[in-house]
């Protein structure tokens, strides 16, 4: 009963106060809010486990190759090896292999691109995902000819078979191979890529994919078990690791050094998903946001302070009728308690609305655990943790800005404040309190104007880099055709009628073929040779970017030929072989001479592969940015014609003379002339991947400058709060000083004098701190200093404008004031 009788007597009061309620529940409102969304982006990215049961049981398994130019590096696995693998160890219940592909679902009106797993027998029993119809595949799955069959996922069972009860024993067609529908997964499940569509045993991956699937003995295969109920995590690392070295000593890896040695791991599937640029960049805002829940916590407990002063004779009244001073304590406590509660209110109104328009990049959550393998799994949701973690904010936030106020608050003179009042903030000792916490929020504001002030500063400059061709009006999107339809024998004739048939598309410019786009991860890579330069004793072959390109590739992209000739339709099988190359090529490899007439060859490659089929340098073409701009986006890259080689699998790239973007129906039909079973997989303009290149840049520099945003205005709140406060208290010492001739610049001095000091103190130890934390974020800058020069000075140029417009209401009142008025009252 007594706590309902604070909390009414609460709500009371605060409501007469309707401006400072209001202050406080939107300062707090803020930081809850932005803290809550943070949360909810590392949760996702960083803490949820996977979608999975006991995921915290599934373990990534990969081979090591240790070396001593590289350390220590992780690896796939190929077929045969996981066979060995999986006969050699005893530590799972279950273990598994997948791999990813995206397959034509074709015998339909339009074709459509399907995002599929390739998996062995056991993948689905080893995630314990439910099949709502059917049967999981079984040993005979994996054995070369097996019938072929497919399990759907429940959003493509319900979109393309309308949720039939009768789809198991039907048929469907992928990349022109029919299969057998076997089952239909629960709904939700999309494998460990978290987009599959479809599964399809490993038996089935030469027809529709890779011809040597099982046969290779490239390591691109990925393996995950679940640990069984008794087996600890470093148990089952001793044993794979020495099986690793078993598999290898049968079936060995391919080794860079004579040093090397190969082995294998194990990782928390959990851990291995998260990449380093992820946590680095979720780490960095979620310290920004600490800071800007510090600053809100420091504004309120400001403006108790203040509420503080002015209630001194109304505690000192209830004082002297015998409330203690912890029955007052508690009553302020509860005051900031529902001043938490309903900002935790709104904070979760605004989360929600937040964190469904709020998203990691791709760029930024996928990344480098082995070509996106693994899922992000990292879609923030209002969830249960989330609305767990603003209760606990809330309620540490009480004690944060409650209890220093409400204390400080109490220790009052009891017969001085009956007689007084709250007279004036001079001499008051909450004002020195006051001041410092209001001289603290500048400095951390200005912290994170600094670390924004530099992440803007970076994206500015990589926004602006010269990517060595011209990104408007160009049309890309991959095209998959079945190896075993084309393998390289057939690939340049079905590359030949599509660039033919684009071709004729009213509105395009040029078209072209490449293994990839500009801005991306995904070129190929091969060691080169070069004629008549034997390498030294242990000196490996450089690795080079290498491209299987059209005679218009260089016209596409709008990249000038700058020495020599570009590739021509002349320029086909049977014809000697050629090659263009980039500056950073001739540049690395022939420095001092003319790489025109050189002879180069690749190692390993099916094509090109041996001094006797080496291709000759026809010309020199300006660098292209093939990789993104902060991951050293120019590499020596090598252009060999496609119709001399090149695989069917190919990125088509179209200049477009208006719109790209209205040519996509007519390049679809296009390209379905020239194989009907031919769709169109990720299309995009190239304006778009260039944005997608730098969309982690962009995502954190936006979310920091909100975050900044949000605490320069609260740090400016507090300098409002302090300076009108000031001016109220000094009024009747204002109107003797104008009535004694004071100009009205000598009396903004002295209005001012007190809150410069803050801001001076402030922006001083802010700048300080700022030059401090911007070391962390020096591996996310681009082409900038944590020191940069520039964007300290436009910091503090920002604080002081942000001062001045806090500053500008109570200056104005200070100099309205009528000295007769004042001189009146007294």
């Amino acid at each position: 009963m007594m706590l309902l009788s604070d909390i009414r007597l609460a709500l009371r009061g605060l409501l007469h106060v309707p401006a400072f309620t209001a202050a406080a529940i939107v300062s707090l409102t803020l930081g809850i809010a932005t803290s809550a969304v943070v949360f909810g982006l590392v949760d996702a990215a960083l803490l949820r486990p996977l979608p999975f049961a006991g995921s915290d049981r599934l373990m990534m398994l990969n081979i090591t190759q240790t070396g001593p130019i590289e350390g220590e590096q992780r690896q796939r696995w190929s077929w045969q090896r996981f066979q060995l693998l999986r006969e050699n160890v005893t530590s799972f219940a279950d273990i598994a292999s997948h791999s990813n592909v995206v397959l034509t679902l074709t015998g339909v009106a339009e074709p459509v691109p399907v995002p599929v797993e390739i998996v062995s027998s056991r993948y689905l029993t080893m995630l314990q995902a439910p099949l709502v119809m059917g049967v999981d595949f079984s040993a005979s799955d994996e054995v070369p000819g097996a019938p072929p069959s497919v399990v759907l996922s429940n959003e493509l069972w319900r979109r393309r078979f309308n949720a039939a009860t009768n789809v198991t024993g039907r048929e469907v067609s992928l990349n022109g191979t029919v299969f057998t529908i076997s089952g239909v997964a629960g709904p939700g499940f999309n494998g460990l890529s978290g987009l599959a569509q479809a599964w399809i045993p490993v038996s089935a991956a030469s027809a529709v994919s890779y011809l040597e699937y099982l046969t290779t003995n490239q390591n691109f295969i990925s393996v995950t078990g679940r640990l069984r109920p008794d087996v600890s995590v470093d148990v089952a690392r001793a044993e794979v690791r020495s099986a690793g070295e078993r598999i290898h000593s049968v079936l060995p890896s391919e080794a860079d050094t004579a040093a090397d040695r190969f082995a294998a791991t194990v990782m928390p599937i959990n851990e291995a998903r998260i990449d380093v640029v992820t946590r680095r960049g979720l780490m960095m805002l979620t310290g920004a946001v600490i800071v800007l829940l510090l600053i809100a916590c420091a504004n309120v407990a400001s403006l108790l302070l203040g509420r503080g002063v002015v209630r001194r004779h109304e505690i000192a009244i209830r004082q002297a009728i015998g409330a203690g001073r912890s029955r007052i304590v508690r009553q302020l406590l509860v005051e900031s308690t529902v001043l938490a509660g309903v900002s935790s209110f709104f904070a979760l109104i605004v989360a929600a609305w937040s964190l469904g328009a709020v998203r990691i990049p791709a760029t930024l959550a996928r990344g480098r655990n082995f070509f996106g393998a693994l899922g992000e799994f990292a879609t923030p949701t209002l969830d249960w943790r989330v609305i767990s973690f603003v209760v606990l904010v809330g309620a540490l936030t009480t004690l944060i800005f409650g209890l220093v106020p409400a204390l400080r608050t109490t220790r009052a003179d009891i017969s001085s404040d009956l007689r007084s009042g709250a007279y004036g903030l001079g001499g008051s000792a909450s004002a020195g309190l006051r001041e410092a916490i209001v001289a603290l929020e500048l400095g951390l504001a200005v912290v994170l104007v600094v670390g924004c002030g530099l992440l803007l500063a970076s994206y500015s400059r990589l926004v602006t880099t010269p990517l060595g061709f011209e990104p408007d009006r160009i049309l890309t999107f991959m095209i998959r055709p079945p190896e075993v339809r084309f393998p390289p024998a057939a690939a340049s004739a079905l590359i030949d009628r599509v660039l033919e048939e684009i071709s004729r598309v009213p509105g395009v410019d040029a078209v072209t073929a490449d293994g990839c786009a500009p801005l991306t991860m995904q070129c190929a890579t091969a060691a080169m040779h070069i004629v008549g330069r034997p390498l030294a004793a242990g000196v490996e072959a450089p690795v080079v970017s290498r491209h299987y390109v059209a005679p218009a590739h260089f016209q596409v992209l709008g990249a000038a030929i700058l020495r020599g000739r570009a590739i021509e339709t002349g320029d086909r099988a049977g014809r000697p072989n050629v090659v263009v190359i980039n500056e950073e090529a001739a540049r690395r490899f022939w420095p001092n001479a003319d790489p025109i007439g050189q002879r180069v060859w690749f190692e390993g490659a099916p094509a090109f592969g041996s001094p006797d089929d080496s291709a000759e340098i026809v010309g020199v073409a300006r660098d292209v940015a093939y990789r993104p701009l902060d991951e050293e986006p120019i590499q020596p890259g090598f252009f060999t014609p496609y119709a001399q080689f090149t695989y069917a699998t190919r990125m088509v790239l179209v200049r477009a003379q208006g719109d790209p973007r209205a040519l996509v129906g007519a390049v679809a039909t296009a390209v379905r002339r020239a194989d009907p079973d031919l769709a169109l997989f990720d299309v995009q303009t190239m304006n778009e991947r260039a944005r997608l290149s730098w969309s982690k840049q962009s995502a954190q520099t936006t979310l920091l400058l909100v975050i900044a945003g949000i605490a320069l205005t609260l740090a400016a709140t507090g300098v409002y709060a302090v300076t009108a406060f000031y001016v109220a208290s000094t009024r009747r010492e204002i109107g003797v000083r104008i009535a004694l001739g004071a100009s009205a610049a000598r009396i903004a001095r002295h209005s001012l004098a007190r809150t410069a000091r803050l801001g001076a103190v402030g922006g001083l130890a802010g700048m300080l701190g700022g030059m401090l934390t911007s070391q962390v974020l020096r591996a996310m800058l681009y082409d900038t200093s944590p020191l940069d020069p520039v964007v300290y000075g436009a910091a503090g140029l920002v604080l002081v404008i942000a001062f001045l417009a806090a500053s500008y209401v109570p200056l104005r009142r200070a100099m309205q004031v009528d000295p007769v008025e004042v001189l009146r009252r007294e």
